[in-house]
């Protein structure tokens, strides 16, 4: 009885390593067809189709590994998930934001300095991502960026017979009024849909207030109420030249308002073009910087990071990894990628060749750039609910100075809540 006991218990065992050790060889190394099986998590799933694309082209170059691809819809809650398993995807694309300080400050990333592809993208975008953080190392390499500026309808501009885009405020400001006078609606702004306000308080901010200013306020040594006075007026400023009904009109109604050539300008990303284009391909339209500041030479273009590519420290075939991120980095797949998804590029020599961003894509491939302000703010701070309430005070016809006040002391005390929650 004892041996056939000590028999049973014995093959039972030797089943169960045989089992442990497959299920070591499929997850860590080469499943059973021999190829190396790595996983491609992105943050975004409007770009699923190009990755597609991208890794069916890296499997016929590299026929022994297999690139799986996953991008839910609620990805930053899975990374959420996965660090507090400490288990990360191989490969990461990630935004330059909070998700990426999550990801460094679960210390499970690779520094990618060293790596070839690192070096041909711009230096400015490898700044963006490393004052994210405070270590040096450069956990993740910038790939496609955006840009906030002013979309602007080149036909309304010359029959109002401006000649030249402004290059500073007070050009603007000119312009606007202009406009207004030949009975053009300057800015079309869409704050029924709320988040488009930030679209304009980014580059204002950005080009308004100093990076070393987050710092302070983190540590409560600054507030709003004291800096951004300048910055709130002329976000106010921009509503004053904008079409009555500002607070009601939607972001799809501005896309087809400006399809249809009923406003001049709309401040927000080049990520909206591609919604009027659809609208109306042969509209004559284009892209300038906001110019912020009256010192024309002071003023850059606010642009982020919307992806960057990140590999986990926990990933047992960095090899691979590596080889993926260097082939989406290529210069000929990085302009698919470019092409395909209407964004800017991090890598040298990778232009957004598009007519409709033209008066902005020099200034990004020379590196004149500045990040979001609000990619340094905490996570939970929400600006919008501030700005659309400002928005309506003005449309209220509320004291501006009065407006400017109330509205930067609800951004402290929103931003102290967001703050201690994350402490």
């Amino acid at each position: 009885m004892n041996k056939t006991i000590k028999l049973v218990t014995g093959v039972l065992a030797f089943l169960i390593l045989i089992a442990v050790t497959v299920s070591m060889f499929l997850t860590s190394g080469p499943n059973l067809n021999g190829k190396t099986v790595i996983q491609l998590f992105s943050t975004k799933t409007e770009n699923a189709a190009t990755y597609k694309e991208l890794i069916k082209a890296f499997e016929k170059k590299y026929p022994s590994i297999e690139v799986q691809l996953s991008s839910p819809s609620s990805a930053a809650t899975v990374l959420r998930t996965d660090l507090a398993k400490n288990s990360l995807p191989d490969v990461i694309a990630v935004g330059g934001d909070n998700n990426l300080v999550s990801l460094v400050s679960s210390e499970g990333l690779r520094n990618l300095a060293g790596q070839s592809y690192a070096k041909t993208t711009l230096p400015a975008y490898r700044k963006m991502i490393t004052s994210l953080y405070s270590k040096k190392a450069l956990y993740a390499v910038p790939y496609a960026t955006n840009a906030a500026g002013v979309i602007y309808n080149k036909a309304l501009f010359k029959k109002a017979g401006i000649k030249t885009v402004p290059t500073t405020w007070n050009e603007l400001i000119a312009d606007a009024k202009i406009l207004k006078a030949k009975g053009i609606t300057p800015f079309e702004s869409a704050y029924k849909d709320t988040w488009t306000t930030m679209a304009t308080w980014n580059p204002i901010v950005s080009n308004t207030i100093p990076l070393s200013w987050i710092k302070k306020r983190l540590e409560n040594k600054t507030t709003f109420a004291a800096t951004h006075q300048t910055a709130m007026k002329k976000w106010l400023q921009i509503a004053q030249y904008s079409q009555s009904d500002y607070m009601g009109t939607s972001y799809d109604q501005a896309n087809i308002d400006f399809a249809k050539g009923k406003v001049a300008m709309i401040i927000n990303g080049n990520y909206e073009i591609p919604a009027f284009i659809s609208l109306n391909k042969k509209i004559d339209a284009d892209m300038f910087m906001l110019p912020v500041s009256n010192n024309a030479k002071a003023n850059k273009v606010t642009s982020g990071i919307d992806v960057a590519f990140a590999i986990s420290k926990v990933s047992k075939h960095f090899s691979a990894d590596n080889k993926l991120v260097a082939f989406l980095m290529d210069k000929k797949n990085a302009a698919i990628y470019n092409k395909e998804q209407f964004s800017f590029s991090a890598i040298k020599g990778v232009k957004q060749k598009s007519r409709f961003v033209a008066g902005i894509a020099d200034q990004i491939n020379r590196g004149n750039v500045i990040n979001y302000p609000d990619h340094y703010y905490p996570s939970a701070l929400d600006l919008t609910q501030m700005l659309t309430q400002a928005g309506l005070n003005a449309a209220n016809h509320m004291n501006e100075q009065k407006n400017i006040r109330i509205s930067l002391r609800r951004a402290d005390t929103a931003f102290n809540a967001a703050n201690v929650g994350e402490k």
